[in-house]
């Protein structure tokens, strides 16, 4: 091939090969449909085993007692929440790298001319689709049967959950490519995971506990929990980008 007809090949950026490894894992995740359903069914039977336990009588602005002491109602109703994202969440990580494992394709994908920070992107962006997903199913769910209502506090709602859906997807994708390198991925994941995740989900759960009793975004952001998610965000994202490579090599 001539010098003129090798330049006059197409380049393909960075960003369309970003999407072409994600469109082919949504792809995967289509015809085979084994990663959002076992999600869905956890946050569906986690959903209503609470809707039986916690009390049906309980006003939102009430306490009720735990063996901890005395606990205000939205606070339960919150933690319960980012638990229920926190585990599902990690059921689809687990799976992040699963086929690529399964097939031995690991080496060969890694071998794609792509810059590591890019296969990183497209995992992340397919991880935070599937978590955005569950969540579409799991915050109306709450609603109907803790009887929340939000009213205007829904796109303030709305943004708490982004911002802790992308502190936990950065952090999860890392991680899942550490414990995907082991026989027990399942098992590791959590245990690489859950120390990191730690602020990202007291933060998360303070502001949706703050959302619930009816504060403003404003009063809500006077505690400062907005700022610990937007930082975390930033620090953990960088990072996980940044040492992505050196964890999948």
């Amino acid at each position: 091939m001539s010098t003129t007809a090798i330049e006059n090949v197409p380049r393909i950026g960075f960003w369309s090969k970003t999407r072409a490894l994600a469109q082919k894992d949504l792809r995967v995740e289509w015809r085979a449909r084994e990663t959002l359903p076992p999600m869905l069914v956890f946050v569906l039977a986690v959903s209503f085993l609470l809707a039986f336990t916690l009390p049906a009588s309980t006003r939102i602005e009430r306490t009720v007692q735990l063996p901890v002491g005395a606990v205000a109602f939205a606070d339960v109703l919150a933690g319960f929440f980012w638990i229920t994202v926190l585990f599902a969440g990690l059921i689809g990580f687990a799976r992040t790298f699963e086929i690529e494992r399964k097939e031995a394709a690991l080496d060969s994908m890694l071998l794609v001319p792509l810059d590591r920070t890019g296969l990183f992107l497209a995992k992340a962006i397919v991880n935070l689709i599937f978590i955005v997903a569950m969540q579409i199913v799991l915050i109306p769910l709450f609603a109907i049967l803790f009887g929340i209502g939000f009213g205007g506090g829904i796109w303030a709602l709305l943004l708490v959950v982004l911002l802790a859906d992308i502190g936990f997807v950065a952090a999860g994708t890392l991680f899942a490519s550490l414990a995907a390198q082991t026989l027990s991925r399942e098992l590791m994941l959590p245990i690489l995971a859950l120390p990191v995740l730690v602020p990202v989900f007291i933060a998360a759960s303070e502001l949706t506990s703050d959302l619930i009793v009816g504060a403003t975004i404003v009063e809500a952001a006077q505690r400062g929990w907005f700022g610990i998610l937007i930082a975390y965000d930033v620090i953990v994202g960088i990072a996980a980008a940044l040492s992505f490579e050196f964890a999948i090599e």
